[in-house]
């Protein structure tokens, strides 16, 4: 519904932001997305509720600015007298709704050309086929039908989304044995840094443990001269170039932050969805800020599953707090971000690691400088003269 749903984007000034965002909560307004940009806030309500902030904002000193509007209603405000369109929207979506509940496309994967019309076959005799209900494929049980009627393969995994179904299919035996990359390519360095350690399978290797290599450099060539024939032969450079790398990464962090902390209160609520149609039960949905937890509980009859799932919900209220986080609150904030950087560096150790900070007037900059064991090679492919006479393709190794 959020598609539908007239939103306001509004800035705030003046006065205390957060006696103004407490009181509008206490009032149950919802106000998202609240951002903190250069001592600017930003935030987000509905339309409807807008109007009912700025009450809230007078009793708080604070001045609200109308920045933006968002929503499918805003934009279509200027055609509310052509009936005839929104009729024929409603039929549109009405009609889309429907044929989103059937499946329309079955997709094959790692599928054999010689098994693909006795596949097609047994899937339309399973009930995997355009047009049928998504609700009525019952993924578990055709797996384990098709793997019982096609011993050729040895697994079969079925996932539908929406209209579209998947079905990927593992071979008990190679169809055909996957050829080596032979395709003539140097392996050149990646980023800088000192060689540790190089093996190569196929290639001449052009450097040694302790050499220094710059971006482009050649690590592995896949060029080599004949020694009895005299001819250059060309071969796909194989290995792997381990180096230690230097790297640093940086993070700022601010003092002044506008955090979210949990009031004690708890709404539970319950709910049914069937065929992708959401019930409510008990309860609705609370206003205000809140945060989810949920679980799905699918309902079973005779132990098979139905097409209905239980959901059930807890919504913790929170309330906005302007925080003054102290230098150390700031560092270890800090650490767990430069720790995910790391992380995604794919290294394969760390050797050594290095930190500095830096106290500002606004906040505390950490800098990491780190040490790095990972491959740098990178495959480069060489430029072939087909012009000319016939390349051998054969391999030395370095």
């Amino acid at each position: 519904m959020k598609l539908f749903r007239e939103t306001v984007g509004f800035e705030m000034t003046g006065g205390a932001v957060e006696r103004f965002l407490n009181i509008a909560n206490r009032r149950g307004i919802t106000v998202f997305n609240l951002k903190h940009r250069n001592d600017r806030v930003f935030a987000f309500t509905s339309a409807e509720e807008f109007g009912i902030l700025r009450a809230a904002a007078s009793k708080a000193g604070v001045c609200l600015e109308e920045v933006s509007h968002y929503g499918l209603t805003y934009r279509l405000r200027n055609y509310r007298g052509r009936i005839g369109f929104f009729v024929g929207f409603g039929v549109f979506c009405v009609t889309m709704w429907l044929l989103s509940l059937f499946v329309w496309s079955v997709e094959t994967v790692n599928l054999p050309e010689e098994y693909a019309v006795s596949v097609t076959d047994v899937l339309y005799e399973a009930g995997l086929r355009s047009g049928v209900l998504s609700s009525s494929v019952d993924a578990d049980m055709l797996e384990y039908e098709l793997e019982e009627r096609l011993p050729m393969f040895d697994m079969v995994k079925i996932s539908c989304m929406g209209s579209w179904a998947r079905v990927q299919f593992s071979l008990a035996r190679p169809v055909r044995k996957q050829e080596e990359a032979d395709w003539p390519c140097d392996l050149i360095a990646s980023e800088c840094g000192q060689i540790v350690s190089v093996t190569a399978s196929k290639g001449t290797i052009f450097v040694k443990e302790g050499d220094v290599a710059a971006p482009g450099d050649v690590l592995v060539s896949g060029v080599f001269d004949g020694l009895e024939s005299g001819s250059v032969n060309m071969v796909h450079a194989s290995g792997t170039v381990v180096a230690l790398v230097d790297r640093t990464f940086s993070e700022n962090v601010s003092r002044r932050q506008i955090v979210t902390e949990p009031t004690g209160r708890i709404v539970n609520i319950s709910r049914l969805m069937v065929s992708g149609i959401e019930i409510p039960l008990f309860a609705s949905p609370p206003k205000g800020l809140f945060k989810r937890t949920s679980g799905e509980y699918p309902l079973k009859v005779f132990g098979f599953a139905l097409p209905v799932i239980l959901r059930r919900e807890q919504w913790h209220e929170l309330c906005y707090t302007e925080k003054e986080l102290s230098d150390e609150e700031c560092v270890a904030q800090a650490e767990k971000i430069l720790s995910a950087k790391i992380k995604r560096a794919e290294c394969i150790d760390i050797v050594s690691s290095e930190r500095t900070v830096n106290v500002t007037s606004t906040g505390v900059r950490v800098t990491r400088y780190v040490t790095l064991l990972k491959d740098i090679s990178e495959e480069r492919p060489l430029q072939l003269d087909y012009g000319g006479a016939g390349t051998e393709s054969n391999s030395s190794v370095g």
